[in-house]
Formats: structure tokens, sequence, C-alpha cells
């Protein structure tokens, strides 16, 4: 009797150090990764700007393969820091990972997406100027590199190494993990 091994499907664009880093010791099923990974983003419809009106922004939730899981617009003269709470209101977020841009890196997000359950990994850009300098100044030069990537595409050389430090505060919500992504 013989038998045939089968892998479960992954998620081809998740190399397999992403998943150590995310804690999985085995490879993950792609349904796994699907409903971990929650991404946010904003876009300006393309052509919806008229002489009398500005354009439609709108704002969505997405899975990790781009399946829209909310979405909402922006009101007029307003960013969409005002739809964060809305939008995410009508999705499941217990045991995601929600990630956004800088923008969303707001202390009220941070506390609303732990009380719904979720994780989150926020970016600190110098627009957050008391966060982005205690995370700055955490000893990046003793910290071990977990990841270093050399690549070449778009007829360039493109480098990314990833360092990985637990802390005990950072006055941001829940916030224990900081990640330096340097590309």
């Amino acid at each position: 009797m013989s038998t045939v091994e089968t892998r479960r499907p992954r998620i081809g664009d998740v190399p397999a150090w992403v998943c150590r880093v995310l804690g999985f010791l085995t490879d993950p099923h792609s349904h796994t990764l699907r409903r971990l990974l929650v991404q946010l983003d904003g876009k300006a419809l393309r052509g919806s700007r008229t002489h009398v009106t500005g354009h439609v922004t709108l704002l969505a939730a997405m899975d990790y393969t781009g399946h829209v899981l909310a979405q909402r617009q922006v009101a007029d003269k307003s960013n969409e820091i005002l739809a964060f709470r809305p939008l995410l209101d009508s999705v499941d977020l217990t045991g995601t990972v929600i990630t956004a841009d800088a923008l969303h890196t707001q202390h009220a997000h941070g506390t609303y997406l732990r009380e719904r359950g979720a994780h989150y990994i926020a970016q600190v850009k110098a627009n957050h100027p008391g966060v982005f300098d205690r995370v700055r100044r955490l000893p990046w030069r003793e910290i071990t590199l977990d990841h270093y990537d050399r690549t070449r595409a778009h007829h360039r050389l493109g480098i990314r190494r990833l360092k990985t430090v637990a802390f005990a505060h950072l006055d941001y919500p829940d916030a224990r993990q900081a990640l330096q992504v340097v590309r």
C-alpha cells in the first residue's frame, strides 16, 4: 500500500520566513492567512471629480487576497480617519491582524481594534513625533537581524532588512513589539 503526501494550499506571496515570524510552526492553510490579515486602504475614484464636486474617496477593508470585506465612502471635506470605525463596525475583527497606512496610526484606532479583539501593525512615521522618537531610540544596532533579502527587480537591486524587538511600554494601546523594516 502506498500513500501520497499532499500539502495544503498556501498563498504563494507569503515567504516561509514570514510564516515563521508570525509564529506558524508548519505551513498555514491559505484560509488561515486570508482570515488573519486584513488591510485598510483608501483610494480616490478615478474620473469622479467634476467641475462642481471633488473626487469620491472610498475606504475599504480587504483580506490578504484582495477580497473586499467592507467599503465606505469618505465624507466630503473629511478624511479616512473619521471613516475608520464605521467601516470596521460591520466586520468581525476577532483574532485578525489589521494593517493600514500611517494615517491610521492613531491612539483611538489602536484602542478600538484591541477592544474588538484585533491586533494591529501600526506604521510609525515622523507625522507621529512622540511615538516615532521612542521607536527610533530603541537600540536597533544591538538587535539581531531577523531577515535579510537581496533581490533584483525592475532593473535595480532591492535590499530588505527586518528586525523585531519586544519592549515593556511604548505609549500606544497594548503595543508590545516593534518592527524595523529597512528597504
